[in-house]
C-alpha cells in the first residue's frame, strides 16, 4: 500500500526540525563585546571627562592645586586637539585610490603616536584661537570663561567626530585601543638601542609634561591677576547715562544731593560688602577731617561678576560752606569708627552749600 505523500512530507519535516542543531543567526555578533566594538569609546570617554571636568572646576570649584592640574592639563592640552584629529581622520586607513573621496576626506594613514602628537600640537594651536573667541564675546577671561569655551568646543567636536566615523564602514572605521596606544608610546620612548637616547627621550617627556602642567594651571586658574572689587560714585548726564563726572557741586541748605553707588565684584567668589556714606568737614590746607556725620549704610551680597547700582541721596547737615560726601566700602565687618583710612576702598565728591545756588 502506498504511503500518502502528505504523511511522508510531514514526518520527514518534523524529524529534520527536531534533529537540527544549527545556532540561531540572530545571536551572531550581538554580544557585549561586539556592541562595544561598534561604539566610539574614545569619544565617549572624552565627552564624559570634559563634562566631569567642567562640573568639578565650575560647580564644585575644587581649589587643590594638584587636582586642578590633573583636571586642567588634559582638558586644555589634549581634548581639543584629540577631537579635532578625530574629525579630520575618522578612518583607520585611508580609502583605496579607486574610491571617490569627498571634499573633506582622509587621504593619509595616521598611527597612534601621530594621533597623540597631533592632539597635543593642535591643542596648542587652538588655545590662542579660543582665547580670541573669548575676547570677541561678552565672556570674561576667568575660570568660567576659559573652561566653558574649551568644554563647549570639545563637546561640539566630539559630536562631529562621531558623525564622521558613523559615515565610515565598520571595517575601515578607526577604533581606539588603549593597550595598543600604551605599547606604541612605550616603544617610542624606550624602544631604542642606546641607553643615552632612551635617557634623552625620558628627559624630554618629563620636561614637556612639567611645562604643560604649569601653563595649564595658569590657564585654568587665571583669577590670581584678575581679582578686584570696584566701587564708583555715578551721576546722570543730560542724556540719562550714568557717568563718573558732572557731579552736583552746589546745593541750597536742606536740599539733597543725588548719587548712584556702583559696586562690582570680580573676586571670583561671593563677597559681602557694606558702603558707609558720610558727610565730612575738612580743614583747609591740612586736609584733616575735623567732623563727620554718617548718613546711610548699604549692604551688598554679590556673586562673582555681579554688579549692583544703588540710587540714593544725601542731604547735608551743613547750612553753608563746602563739605565732602564720602562713600567708604568694607568687605565684612565695619569698624566702630569708619574713616577713609580704614576703609577697603573710598571715593567722594565735593559740594558747596549756599543760599540761592540751585542745581549746577
Amino acid at each position: 500500500m502506498v504511503e500518502p505523500v502528505d504523511a511522508r512530507i510531514t514526518g520527514s519535516y518534523m524529524k529534520e526540525r527536531l534533529t537540527n542543531t544549527t545556532e540561531p543567526s540572530a545571536t551572531v555578533g550581538r554580544g557585549p563585546g561586539a556592541i562595544a566594538s561598534r561604539l566610539p569609546t574614545d569619544l565617549i570617554g572624552v565627552a564624559g571627562f570634559t563634562a566631569l571636568a567642567a562640573v568639578l572646576l565650575l560647580v564644585v570649584e575644587i581649589t587643590m592645586p594638584i587636582a586642578r592640574v590633573a583636571i586642567g592639563f588634559p582638558l586644555l592640552f589634549l581634548a581639543p586637539g584629540y577631537v579635532t584629529v578625530s574629525v579630520l581622520f575618522p578612518r583607520d586607513e585611508p580609502p583605496a585610490r579607486t574610491e571617490r573621496v569627498p571634499v573633506i576626506g582622509q587621504t593619509l594613514s595616521v598611527t597612534g603616536i601621530e594621533r597623540a602628537a597631533l592632539s597635543f600640537g593642535l591643542s596648542f594651536a587652538l588655545l590662542p584661537l579660543l582665547g580670541l573667541l573669548i575676547a570677541a564675546t561678552p565672556l570674561v577671561y576667568t575660570v568660567t570663561g576659559v573652561v566653558g569655551t574649551v568644554s563647549g568646543f570639545v563637546l561640539v567636536g566630539t559630536a562631529l567626530a562621531a558623525v564622521r566615523r558613523a559615515r565610515v564602514a565598520q571595517p575601515d572605521r578607526y577604533q581606539f585601543s588603549l593597550a595598543r596606544t600604551i605599547d606604541a608610546l612605550y616603544t617610542a620612548v624606550f624602544g631604542t638601542s642606546s641607553p643615552v637616547h632612551t635617557a634623552v627621550n625620558v628627559v624630554l617627556v618629563v620636561s614637556m609634561l612639567v611645562a604643560l602642567s604649569t601653563v595649564g594651571y595658569a590657564l585654568v586658574a587665571p583669577q590670581d591677576g584678575e581679582q578686584y572689587t570696584d566701587m564708583k560714585l555715578l551721576t546722570e548726564d543730560d542724556s540719562g547715562e550714568l557717568v563718573t563726572a558732572d557731579y552736583q557741586t552746589s546745593t541750597e541748605p536742606g536740599e539733597s544731593v543725588p548719587m548712584t553707588i556702583s559696586v562690582e565684584n570680580q573676586e571670583n567668589a561671593e563677597r559681602e560688602y557694606t558702603v558707609v556714606v558720610q558727610e565730612q568737614w575738612v580743614e583747609d590746607g591740612s586736609g584733616n577731617v575735623f567732623n563727620r556725620t554718617e548718613h546711610e549704610r548699604y549692604s551688598y551680597e554679590l556673586g562673582d561678576g555681579e554688579r549692583e547700582l544703588t540710587n540714593g541721596t544725601v542731604t547735608p547737615n551743613a547750612e553753608s560752606g563746602t563739605v565732602r560726601i564720602a562713600a567708604l566700602l568694607y568687605e565684612g565687618e565695619v569698624p566702630e569708627s569708619p574713616t577713609m583710612a580704614n576703609a577697603d576702598q573710598s571715593t567722594y565728591l565735593w559740594t558747596t552749600i549756599e543760599e540761592g545756588s540751585g542745581d549746577e
